[in-house]
């Protein structure tokens, strides 16, 4: 339940969406190269193939695995579960926990009060976390692309850090009012109260989601700092931008980064498979989650 102290926030229009040469020419350039993992496929994963997965990971905060093509596809996603630990469900996965994201028209969850689904429409999703509704949110996100749109539907990421380091330089008190202050969202009959960065154990991680899909509830203290991360993680100069091709799987620390996407024509088709994973396996002890940022000041 929200209390008196809380306000809802508007849903508001975010960033226009551009087109792919306007968004590309924004963007931060990475050398994705530097983020790909070649396999054959993940249930022969050698051990020199696993020991670069986890340093990629712990290193960028994200993978592209990119496999030889399967007669099922899925078979990669879901041998992924020795690495990652165990699949959380969504209300709208199939019985092996996976959700199909793409553009189905005019589709609407009828478990929700909202309107059409973000993932199962051709519009752009802007940056967030997966799981902000929830008590614990997913570790690890992954997005298997089975067939890539021809024009748009580019995947969007900014660094939790980055976020964190803008506001420590430019908005001190902004951050401290986030560390000290928690915020609501809600989804459905799902709703979760937490602060938008949490430390433990030295690290610290992101939780975030700004769109007309949640509801949002926040004490007065923390909207600015909420608008302003708002502004800067939509805004294509501080994101890293590309295309996911098929047969590639998209690996994400949820915990320390952002997602989105773009838009894509409505006459084009566009299909993902996505996983979400509680990151407890007998390789956890690998898998360095969340980030350390230049520097840091704790909430009391």
């Amino acid at each position: 339940m929200l209390t008196d102290n809380h306000q809802m926030v508007n849903k508001d229009d975010f960033v226009s969406n551009l087109d792919d040469k306007e968004i590309f020419e924004a963007s931060k350039k990475i050398d994705i190269s530097q983020v790909t993992l070649k396999i054959r496929k993940v249930a022969e994963i050698s051990e020199q193939e696993q020991q670069r997965l986890f340093e990629i990971f712990n290193k960028f905060k994200f993978v592209i695995l990119q496999s030889e093509p399967l007669l099922n596809p899925q078979e990669n996603l879901l041998a992924l579960k020795i690495f990652f630990g165990s699949i959380i469900k969504h209300k709208r996965s199939d019985e092996n926990g996976i959700v199909s994201v793409e553009n189905l028209g005019n589709f609407t969850d009828s478990t929700d009060s909202n309107s059409q689904l973000l993932s199962a429409s051709n519009q752009m999703f802007s940056m967030h976390t997966d799981g902000t509704y929830e008590n614990e949110p997913p570790r690890v996100v992954a997005m298997q692309c089975i067939m890539p749109s021809k024009n748009g539907g580019l995947s969007q990421i900014v660094y939790g850090e980055s976020v964190y380091e803008y506001l420590m330089e430019n908005h001190f008190q902004e951050l401290q009012n986030l560390l000290t202050h928690t915020i609501t969202i809600t989804r459905g009959d799902q709703t979760a109260t937490r602060a938008i960065f949490l430390e433990k154990e030295g690290r610290i991680s992101i939780t975030f989601r700004a769109d007309s899909v949640v509801s949002i509830a926040m004490p007065p203290e923390v909207k600015k700092a909420f608008n302003i991360i708002k502004e800067y993680v939509n805004s294509p100069n501080n994101q890293l931008i590309f295309k996911l091709k098929a047969n590639q799987i998209l690996l994400l620390d949820n915990t320390s980064v952002l997602h989105g996407r773009t838009s894509f024509p409505d006459n084009e088709v566009r299909k993902l498979n996505r996983v979400c994973f509680d990151g407890i396996s007998e390789y956890s002890h690998h898998l360095k989650f969340g980030f350390i940022p230049k520097n840091k000041i704790l909430s009391s």
